[in-house]
C-alpha cells in the first residue's frame, strides 16, 4: 500500500514539474509564466504530490522496521486498519501541504515565471524544502534503514542453522543498504542547493547560468531513487529477478483436478 501509494506520489511531482517543463522546451514558452492556474495547479501538484510520496516511503520504512523486531507486539503492531488509517492521513498531510503553494505561487507577467507572489511564504518556502525535502528524508531514511539493518543482522546470526534465512537476511540488508544510500546521494545535492540559497539569502536560484545548470542537475537526482529502485533490486535480490521472471512468462498457474 504504501509503495504504491509512494508511486502515485512521484508520479504526481512529474506530471506538477517535468511535463510543464516539457512543454516549455517544446513549444518555446512557458506555459507556467503564462496561465496563473496553471502555475498554480502544477505548483499544487510537485509539492502536495512529493509531500505524499515521502510520507509514504516513511510509513514503509516504519513498517518494514517493526516487521524485522524480535518483539511481538511490535510486529503486530502495523495492522490493516491502523495501516489504511495512516494513509488517509498522508493524503490530508500532503493536501494542507500543498494548497498553500497553490494558493501564493501565480504566474508573473513581467518575466513571465511562476513564481511566489507573497514575500513572507517565498522566505517560508526555502525552509519547507530544506526540512521536508531534505533534512527529513536524511534522517529518517537513514535512521529507520539502520535500525532495519540492525535487526536484520541480529535475526541472520541467531538463524545460523537455516542458510535459506540467512540468504534473504542478506538480499533484504542488501536492498536496505542500497535503498538508504540511493536516496541520500539523491537529495544532497538539493539540500546543498537550498543551503546555499539561503545562506546567500538569494530569492531564486535562476538568476545566472551555472545555477540553473546545477538546478537542473539537482532535480534530475532527485528522480533517481524512482528510476533505479527497480534496477537496483534487480541486480543485488535474486529472489527478486525470479519473482519478476515468473511475472514476465504469464505463464498460467496449473490447477490440480480433484476426484
Amino acid at each position: 500500500m504504501y509503495l504504491a501509494g509512494a508511486s502515485v506520489g512521484e508520479q504526481l511531482t512529474i506530471i506538477g514539474l517535468i511535463v510543464p517543463q516539457a512543454m516549455g522546451y517544446a513549444t518555446g514558452q512557458d506555459f507556467r509564466g503564462v496561465s496563473s492556474s496553471f502555475c498554480k495547479i502544477s505548483s499544487f501538484l510537485y509539492t502536495g504530490g512529493g509531500v505524499f510520496a515521502l510520507v509514504c516511503l516513511y510509513l514503509g520504512a516504519i513498517h518494514r522496521y517493526l516487521q524485522t523486531c524480535r518483539s511481538v507486539t511490535k510486529r503486530q503492531w502495523m495492522t490493516l486498519k491502523k495501516a489504511r488509517l495512516l494513509f488517509y492521513c498522508a493524503v490530508l498531510i500532503s493536501i494542507i501541504l500543498g494548497l498553500p503553494f497553490g494558493i501564493f505561487r501565480s504566474a508573473i507577467p513581467s518575466s513571465k515565471t511562476c513564481d511566489c507572489i507573497n514575500a513572507t511564504f517565498a522566505h517560508f518556502s526555502f525552509y519547507f524544502y530544506a526540512i521536508v525535502g531534505t533534512v527529513s528524508p536524511i534522517v529518517l531514511w537513514s535512521s529507520f534503514g539502520y535500525l532495519t539493518w540492525r535487526n536484520v543482522r541480529q535475526t541472520r546470526l541467531r538463524q545460523v542453522l537455516y542458510r535459506t534465512s540467512n540468504d534473504i537476511a542478506q538480499q533484504v540488508t542488501r536492498m536496505i543498504v542500497i535503498q538508504t544510500t540511493t536516496i541520500v546521494v539523491s537529495i544532497l545535492p538539493g539540500a546543498a542547493l537550498n543551503l546555499y540559497a539561503v545562506l546567500m539569502q538569494k530569492d531564486s536560484l535562476l538568476n545566472t547560468p551555472i545555477e540553473q545548470f546545477i538546478l537542473t542537475i539537482a532535480q534530475i537526482l532527485v528522480y533517481t531513487d524512482s528510476c533505479t529502485a527497480f534496477y537496483l533490486y534487480l541486480i543485488v535480490s535474486p529472489t527478486f529477478r525470479r519473482s519478476v521472471k515468473e511475472m514476465l512468462r504469464f505463464r498460467p498457474r496449473c490447477v490440480a483436478s480433484v476426484t
